[in-house]
């Protein structure tokens, strides 16, 4: 039996309900200002792709029923802290792994 592999649009369409660390900055961000272009930007997207992408992001249906809750500033707060956390604890990987420089 010949097991076939999926194509680079079915990836990604497998992963679109799939939380990333980039996707919960970005839904961080956006509650800010609700402007996509500039949360894209405060999260790392270069300029000439952050309005694209930041659009591309907020149509995402993850993103869409982030945006539907209404957060209170505590849950926004801890969102926050708990970025902080992940990005500390993929450090700790990275160096475990010897994958500082990606």
């Amino acid at each position: 039996m010949r097991i076939r592999q999926m194509a680079f649009s079915s990836k990604l369409k497998a992963h679109k309900n799939i939380l990333t660390l980039e996707t919960l900055k970005f839904i961080c961000e956006y509650l800010v200002d609700q402007n996509a272009q500039q949360a894209a930007l405060r999260i790392g997207i270069p300029p000439t792709y952050a309005s694209r992408y930041g659009q591309w992001l907020k149509k995402r249906p993850m993103v869409v029923a982030a945006m539907e809750r209404e957060l209170d500033k505590n849950e926004i707060r801890q969102l926050r802290k708990s970025i902080v956390d992940i990005e500390s604890q993929m450090d700790i990987c990275k160096s475990i792994l010897g994958l500082q420089e990606y």
